[in-house]
């Protein structure tokens, strides 16, 4: 994104905390051709080409340029998915509200644990899809997954395949997918 317009974007890549418990960022933009010069004003996440990994969708302002080129939005293909694990995970609510938004999903792999939330609204006239993703990296499944939903209820699942789509229907269990879509027995244990 651009600060103040008409500016290269930024891409900030996360690279934890410094010695001094300040979390520190590198600017990558450039290195992955992301730092072009439109007026960058929305980003919406998601998988656009459901291979496991997000994708970045850039949505631009003409401003006072005049030249409607400019305002074409830019989407940022990411292949990672494609070389280490990760699962993603669709909800349907049904004493919650149907889409989910609200719950909270806790993921525990090896020595990972990871904790997000079904969101609405995420960024300036773009939305994220509310499907959450889980990057695992070399781990070889998931020994835990536990939703609590906005109702109260929560669901608990053990030994989940990687590189996997999955839904969960409140109270109900799970359908697991592969990368093509297809279909498989789920394998896991419900724990409640």
């Amino acid at each position: 994104m651009s600060w103040n317009g008409y500016e290269t974007n930024n891409l900030l890549r996360n690279e934890g905390l410094g010695q001094d418990g300040i979390p520190r960022f590198t600017d990558v933009a450039m290195a992955l051709g992301a730092d072009d010069g439109k007026d960058a004003r929305g980003l919406a996440i998601a998988d656009f080409d459901n291979d496991g990994d997000l994708d970045l969708a850039i949505n631009q302002n003409p401003g006072d340029s005049g030249r409607v080129e400019r305002a074409a939005p830019t989407l940022l293909r990411n292949d990672v998915g494609q070389r280490w694990g990760w699962i993603s995970i669709d909800l349907v609510g049904r004493a919650s509200n149907r889409s989910g938004y609200g719950a909270q999903v806790t993921l525990e792999a090896g020595d990972l644990i990871q904790t997000q939330v079904v969101a609405a609204g995420s960024s300036y006239a773009s939305q994220h899809h509310r499907r959450l993703s889980f990057g695992l990296g070399d781990r070889p499944k998931v020994d835990r997954l536990t939703v609590r939903w906005p109702s109260g209820a929560v669901d608990t699942f053990e030994n989940l395949p990687v590189r996997r789509r999955m839904k969960i229907v409140e109270g109900e269990g799970l359908e697991v997918r592969t990368v093509d879509g297809a279909a498989e027995p789920p394998g896991v244990t419900s724990a409640g």
